[in-house]
C-alpha cells in the first residue's frame, strides 16, 4: 500500500465526506478509495471512517489520526518540493475561494501568471462573497476582504488597503461636503452590509471619531455601492483599490482628507493544521507578492 497516498485520500474523505467526491478529485475508481481506506485501517488496527448507507462519519479515532495525517503530508510535501530542481516543477490542484470583486479584478491577473509559470498545477476558481466552509467544502485556499468568521482556520494577511470616504461631484453640489465625520449624521449614505455596516470611524492625530450613519439603501456587493454614489445617491466608504481610479477620472471626489478609516485587510484563509501544503504556500506567497502596491496606496489618490 502506498501510504502517502492513503493518507491523502484519508484526509480528503475526512473534508469533502464523499468517496464519489474523493475518487474524482484524486481521479481513481470509487472502490480504489475504499481499499486504500481499508488496507490504512487494518495497517493501524482501528476504525478510521464509520460508513452507514446513506453517509459517512468520522471515528473519534479517525478524528485524531486526521490532524496528524494532515502534518505529515505537509511534511511530506515540503520533503519533495526541497529536492526539486526548478521551482516551475510546482505540480497539484488548488481549490480557491475568492471574492467576486476583488477576486475579478485583482486576483484574476496573479493566478493568470501563476497559472503561465507553473503548467503542472490545476486552479479551480469559486468566486463567492459568503464565507464558504473551507474544510466542508473542500477547499484549500480562501481569500476575503473582512474578518474571518471562524476562529480554527488559519490566518495569513497579504496586504492592507485604505479606505476612502467619497461621494459624486453631484452629490457634494446638491447636499454639500462633511468638514467633521458627525457631520455625516446629516447625509445620505451608502451601506455596505458585508463589510463596516453603519458603524463609520475615523482616526485624526491619535484620536478616533466614531459615528453611526444611515442611508436608504444598502447592498451587500462594493460594485454596486460604487455604482449608487457616482450617481449621486450618496456617501460611501470602499476601498482604495475600487475607488481611486474613480477620484482620479472626475466620476467621485475624496472627503474628510485629513481623517484616516480602518483599513481594508485582504487575508488569505487556510484549513487548521500545523503546515500549509507546499502549493498552498506557493501561491500566498505570490499573491502577496502581487497585491503589495495595493497597502502602498495611502497617498492621495490624484497623485
Amino acid at each position: 500500500m502506498d501510504r502517502i497516498t492513503a493518507l491523502r485520500a484519508f484526509a480528503r474523505l475526512v473534508e469533502r465526506e464523499s468517496f464519489t467526491a474523493v475518487a474524482e478529485e484524486l481521479q481513481v475508481k470509487q472502490s480504489t478509495v475504499s481499499k486504500w481506506l481499508r488496507a490504512l485501517e487494518a495497517d493501524l488496527g482501528v476504525q478510521l471512517i464509520a460508513r452507514t448507507t446513506r453517509a459517512i462519519g468520522v471515528t473519534e479515532a479517525g478524528q485524531r489520526f486526521h490532524q496528524h495525517a494532515l502534518q505529515a503530508l505537509a511534511a511530506y510535501d515540503t520533503a519533495v518540493h526541497s529536492v526539486r530542481l526548478e521551482d516551475d516543477e510546482l505540480r497539484g490542484r488548488l481549490r480557491m475561494s475568492l471574492p467576486e470583486v476583488f477576486g475579478r479584478l485583482h486576483i484574476v491577473p496573479l493566478v493568470a501568471k501563476f497559472a503561465q509559470r507553473h503548467r503542472r498545477v490545476e486552479l479551480d476558481l469559486v468566486f463567492s462573497d459568503a464565507y464558504v466552509g473551507l474544510v466542508e467544502e473542500g477547499f484549500d485556499l480562501a481569500l476575503r476582504t473582512g474578518p474571518s468568521n471562524d476562529s480554527t482556520l488559519r490566518a495569513r494577511t497579504l496586504t492592507k488597503t485604505p479606505r476612502r470616504l467619497v461621494a459624486s461631484p453631484g452629490y457634494v453640489r446638491r447636499h454639500g461636503s462633511p468638514t467633521i465625520p458627525n457631520e455625516l449624521r446629516a447625509h445620505e449614505c451608502l451601506l455596505h452590509s458585508g463589510a463596516l455596516g453603519g458603524a463609520w470611524s475615523f482616526v485624526r492625530e491619535g484620536r478616533q471619531h466614531r459615528v453611526r450613519v444611515q442611508g436608504r439603501l444598502r447592498t451587500n456587493n462594493s460594485e454596486a455601492t460604487l455604482a449608487l454614489s457616482r450617481r449621486g445617491l450618496g456617501i460611501c466608504l470602499l476601498a482604495s483599490w475600487l475607488v481611486d481610479p474613480e477620484i482620479r477620472a472626475g466620476r467621485l471626489v475624496s472627503l474628510l482628507e485629513d481623517y484616516v478609516a480602518p483599513p481594508a485587510k485582504i487575508t488569505a484563509l487556510t484549513p487548521p493544521g500545523h503546515h500549509a501544503p507546499v502549493l498552498v504556500r506557493a501561491m500566498t506567497d505570490h499573491l502577496r507578492d502581487g497585491l503589495a502596491p495595493l497597502g502602498d496606496a495611502a497617498a492621495s489618490p490624484r497623485a
